[in-house]
């Protein structure tokens, strides 16, 4: 992959700038305080389920796995999927993304973006709680362009550079999930990291194929800064990236 002079870093944002897994922790917990007022818990118990059906069994049905253990009607199933969608979260950026996002737009001249999944409103709640819109230079929903447009499709991830100002060959993508970030940021002819946070949800899942793997991986954005330094010193004009093996 080659990566022309580095003008811009754009990222993912769940579980790339602050721990997904506390998100859901979040709407569970809000959950699990509406089934008890109708007379399901405690809430201890049913936000402990949730959290273990998530992490262990994966993100599908969820609440109808609940259903079934704690013995509520399947019918209340789509008003918790809408009450989780519409809680307001209580999540903040990660230590790193703290340090990091700050220190990059005070000390280069690297212009920050970040393109996230999800539905719009979901999404926009997300931004609001961790108040990370003022650290960067541009922003973009995939939910915008509609649920066709998500990623690995490169229209959202395109749109951002637009929007800072730099052509896809002077950008690097930096996101956890190889079959979204990875193959997205290719497609749309970007350099790619990989961050593998501790506990994240894709830490241990690979996919097979080129497009997939990540020019450099990292465990969290501090190590990203010497990275980024690297590419910013190297030849003006192109610098080669080699995916470590």
């Amino acid at each position: 992959m080659r990566l022309n002079t580095l003008k811009s870093v754009i990222f993912d944002l769940d579980d790339t700038l602050y721990e997904e897994r506390n998100y859901f922790s979040s709407g569970f917990a809000v959950v699990s305080e509406y089934l008890e007022r109708r007379g399901v818990g405690p809430r201890r118990v049913a936000a402990e389920l949730l959290n273990r059906f998530h992490h262990a069994e994966g993100r599908q049905e969820v609440f109808q796995k609940l259903a079934a253990r704690l013995s509520f009607p399947a019918e209340w199933v789509p008003d918790l999927v809408q009450l989780f969608r519409l809680h307001r979260p209580d999540i903040a950026l990660a230590a790193d993304a703290r340090e990091v996002l700050p220190r990059l737009r005070a000390t280069t001249h690297l212009r920050l973006g970040c393109v996230t999944d999800g539905w719009l409103a979901v999404q926009r709640r997300k931004i609001e709680a961790l108040v990370v819109e003022p650290l960067l230079d541009a922003l973009v929903i995939s939910d915008e362009f509609g649920r066709d447009f998500w990623k690995p499709h490169p229209k959202p991830i395109l749109a951002c550079c637009a929007r800072l100002g730099v052509r896809p060959s002077e950008a690097v993508f930096v996101g956890d999930n190889p079959e979204r970030d990875m193959i997205g940021a290719r497609r749309a002819g970007l350099a790619c990291i990989r961050i593998r946070r501790p506990g994240g949800y894709f830490t241990r899942t690979d996919f097979a194929g080129t497009d997939a793997q990540a020019d450099f991986e990292v465990r969290q954005l501090i190590e990203l800064e010497s990275l980024l330094a690297r590419f910013q010193t190297s030849n003006p004009n192109t610098t080669v990236l080699a995916a470590p093996r």
